[in-house]
């Protein structure tokens, strides 16, 4: 599995403009299990976003964004994505839709491992 963090949220609203029609988007597998994505994860996000001021017009809850027909499947919507997921569903965000503004709201750390009673641990520190 790959570890992420969350990103600070004041350096996600930089990133977006009040007239950006955004689409907040999470991973459902890694991230979920980090606590960094998932339902909660995305609702949470966008209910910060719409308090602060900005639209949501879309949110999507995607099995694993780091598998390109994942997102192929789902209609996004907004020209800006706010996304809770590893840099490989950033890269991919990026190829299908290049002409949106892609904003990554976690960081990757490197890939880690779960055990059966809810850790995770470190494997590999991505440089």
């Amino acid at each position: 599995m790959i570890i992420t963090k969350k990103r600070p949220y004041n350096g996600i609203k930089k990133e977006l403009s009040k007239k950006d029609k955004i689409g907040v988007i999470s991973c459902n597998a890694c991230a979920r299990m980090c606590k960094t994505g998932g339902r909660e994860a995305l609702e949470e996000l966008a209910g910060k976003l719409k308090n602060d001021g900005f639209e949501v017009v879309d949110m999507d809850l995607i099995g694993t964004p780091c598998n390109i027909d994942m997102l192929q499947k789902n209609q996004l919507h907004g020209n800006a994505q706010v996304a809770l997921c590893c840099d490989a569903g950033i890269e991919n965000l990026k190829q299908i839709f290049p002409k949106n503004k892609i904003i990554p709201a976690l960081k990757t750390i490197g890939l880690g491992a779960y055990n059966n009673k809810g850790k995770i641990w470190l494997i590999r520190e991505f440089k």
